[in-house]
């Protein structure tokens, strides 16, 4: 009774080990997808018409941002609820209302 309670726990270490290479291996093939795809979005960005320039955060939620649209340069307020423009800048970093 004492081999055949050692063969079960044997056989069932086994499957266990096992299932947690399978399910290892399933998460770094994730990962390594996950990967592939947002480096491909990163190299996508370059033809995209709005950019990020510079961001700087003023709170745990609210931040500003200078975004490039069409060559135009924007200084934008974001918060959770909203979106607000703040300034536009010219081509010499002058700020005008």
């Amino acid at each position: 009774m004492n081999g055949a309670f050692e063969v079960n726990l044997l056989s069932t270490g086994l499957k266990t080990a096992a299932m947690l290479l399978i399910v290892l291996a399933a998460l770094i093939l994730a990962l390594h997808i996950m990967k592939r795809f947002l480096f491909f979005q990163k190299e996508s960005s370059k033809e995209q018409l709005i950019k990020v320039i510079s961001s700087m955060h003023l709170s745990p939620k609210e931040k500003i941002q200078v975004i490039d649209i069409s060559g135009q340069r924007i200084v934008i307020g974001i918060t959770p609820s909203s979106i607000n423009f703040l300034a536009k800048l010219s081509d010499g970093n002058e700020q005008n209302e």
